[in-house]
């Protein structure tokens, strides 16, 4: 009760279901030119991201690329928190991001979430880019645990 007190008098629902679509619009701007998104959709602070092979803009990315695990190491090592799962659609193939800031967070916070998000999802793009052209073997880059810089 005191959780659900606490949001009542600080007008938190309000807070996010004013700024959600903001946050949304922000976060398709940000991801617009990404060729690994496939879409970016959600409600309130609530957000998610699919990704799709580049080459096409919709087909699952093979599994073995390790997508949504790269994005967790990637986003982590920018000091933002996401949740990435991997199989989806079919149970064994598909890539997403879940994203969910606190109720609390600021205009500020909002916008380094989106930045930080967005830099993560262009660095593990031109990985997954350089390895679909045959450049580099995933294993070469899923065992160094993540990006390259």
């Amino acid at each position: 009760l005191a959780v659900v007190r606490y949001l009542q008098d600080h007008g938190l629902v309000e807070h996010v279901r004013d700024e959600g679509p903001r946050l949304l619009r922000a976060l398709e701007t940000a991801l617009a030119d990404c060729e690994l998104v496939g879409e970016v959709r959600g409600r309130g602070f609530l957000l998610g991201i699919d990704y799709a092979d580049p080459r096409d803009g919709r087909s699952f990315l093979p599994s073995k690329l390790g997508v949504a695990r790269r994005i967790d190491v990637e986003a982590l090592e920018r000091g933002l928190i996401v949740y990435s799962t991997q199989p989806t659609a079919d149970g064994y193939a598909g890539d997403q991001t879940l994203l969910a800031p606190a109720f609390t967070s600021t205009d500020e916070e909002l916008s380094l979430v989106v930045e930080r998000l967005a830099d993560t999802v262009q660095a593990v793009e031109r990985e997954v880019k350089e390895q679909l052209a045959g450049n580099r073997s995933p294993l070469e880059v899923s065992s160094s645990g993540g990006s390259s810089g």
